[in-house]
């Protein structure tokens, strides 16, 4: 059971509608009701009864929607009391970053920020887009780095950092060895692998797919480190954004560019964090971020 499906689902009981809490948490309906229904299924019980387009709560889910909303109200507390003690304020830094980012800027901000602010830690959670998303709204990172999908909030600071080339991962030894770059529409005819937590595969699939233009035949990994071991297996291409194309050292994966329309296919990558969030170093994190995508 996942923290974001218990918010899903207050959402969904809130609103009295799966469209209103989709938008209300900038998912799609569909995405939504899945989330409920792995809920659901994970209890083993149903929580709601649907009727069309309208619901009802069993007897179940009024009793989990009372109690995980008192449950959740108290966490949110106690994780504030908590801060408070530690001196959080002072001494820890919660930053998020894309579980399949490649690049190098991170390591280079916390290493800058460690010489100038040697008393703050900086904790790192990666994951995916909507993972980070959520890290963001419901208090469970102070800044996050993340491609960007949605039109800029006026609740937060949307600092953009840079715009980044996909390239495709592809084997060495596979039938697109030697291949200078790779257009879209030729990547749509090859698997493509993601790297993803579980439960959150269509999130994923839906944007390659649908806004990205990527093929719909989908593979997954749970670490980039897996992604990188499907692809030396010749099982499909692994989409990558903050490397250079070329070689590994050995020879086994290739990176080259993907076209689109001719074009080099880019991402942008921005820094977000909550306008009230008057942690006394984030400023000077996203600073340094900021430079090290620059350069």
């Amino acid at each position: 059971m996942e923290l974001r499906q218990i918010h899903y689902y207050l959402e969904v009981v809130e609103r009295g509608s799966f469209t209103k809490a989709a938008e209300a948490c900038f998912i799609s309906q569909s995405a939504i009701s899945q989330q409920i229904k792995s809920l659901e299924e994970e209890l083993g019980v149903p929580l709601l009864l649907r009727q069309g387009r309208s619901f009802s709560l069993t007897p179940a889910g009024d009793y989990f929607y009372r109690k995980t909303k008192s449950w959740l109200e108290e966490l949110e507390q106690i994780t504030k009391d908590t801060q408070h003690r530690a001196g959080w304020g002072e001494r820890v830094l919660r930053v998020g970053f894309p579980g399949n980012y490649a690049g190098r800027e991170l390591y280079q901000a916390v290493a800058e920020f460690a010489q100038q602010c040697p008393q703050t830690v900086v904790q790192v959670t990666t994951g995916t887009h909507e993972e980070l998303y959520d890290l963001l709204r419901f208090d469970g990172a102070d800044l996050v780095v993340n491609d960007q999908r949605r039109a800029f909030s006026d609740a937060y600071v949307n600092r953009p950092l840079a715009y980044r080339p996909t390239l495709a991962e592809i084997c060495g030894r596979g039938g697109l060895a030697g291949r200078e770059y790779l257009s879209l529409k030729e990547a749509r005819s090859v698997p493509c692998i993601l790297i993803t937590s579980p439960g959150q595969e269509e999130h994923e699939r839906d944007y390659y797919h649908t806004t990205l233009g990527f093929g719909s035949r989908f593979l997954f990994a749970p670490t980039l480190e897996a992604a990188h071991l499907l692809v030396s297996s010749n099982r499909g291409i692994l989409p990558l954004e903050g490397i250079l194309p070329g070689k590994t050292e050995d020879g086994i994966l290739h990176r080259i560019p993907i076209l689109q329309n001719g074009q080099p296919l880019r991402r942008r990558y921005c820094a977000f964090w909550r306008k009230e969030n008057l942690h006394p170093n984030l400023p000077l994190f996203a600073e340094l971020l900021e430079n090290a995508f620059q350069n």
